[in-house]
């Protein structure tokens, strides 16, 4: 009897708690999904003070839309826009590859004929891209640092190019 009421208890704290717990995003890449439950993001970061800072949100629920200088500006992207980058996504393998790529690799021929990697670990960037691909509950962020990875820094001026022409 006292361990019934003891389970009660903690689970109506939990229920009558104001400290709600964010749900984790997962890190398993669903298969199948509603595309309103499609959010890409690109968020422009810069320390230099040159360069222009915005955030683009494109949801599959129709709500996109572009914020710089303080103010958010709808846009208009369709169904197809959005699993046509999707599949972009896929194409350049963006699920799969590292977050961020602070490390360059180079290969140098040494004088006795041996190649050798060189491994430089690369100072922050002042300028920067961050893109974020949402499905469910599934999320998965890249920071583009000097237009590499390539093909996602093309999908990000593609995503450019859209909100030009959305935003007229």
């Amino acid at each position: 009897m006292k361990v019934n009421l003891l389970i009660f208890s903690i689970l109506l704290g939990v229920f009558a708690s104001n400290n709600v717990l964010a749900k984790p995003y997962s890190s398993i890449l669903p298969a199948q999904f509603p595309v309103k439950k499609i959010l890409i993001t690109v968020s422009s970061q810069s320390t230099s003070g040159n360069a222009d800072i915005y955030h683009v949100s494109l949801k599959g629920n129709g709500n996109s839309f572009l914020a710089k200088n303080n103010e958010n500006q709808p846009l208009k992207i369709s169904t197809d826009t959005l699993i046509e980058l999707l599949n972009d996504f896929y194409s350049v393998h963006f699920f799969e590859i590292p977050d961020t790529f602070h490390i360059k690799k180079k290969a140098v021929l040494k004088d006795n004929g041996i190649v050798t990697t060189i491994v430089n670990k690369e100072l922050a960037a002042t300028d920067s891209k961050k893109v974020c691909v949402q499905l469910r509950e599934y999320k998965k962020c890249v920071s583009v640092i000097d237009n590499q990875p390539a093909g996602i820094s093309q999908i990000v001026n593609k995503i450019e190019t859209l909100i030009e022409s959305a935003g007229r």
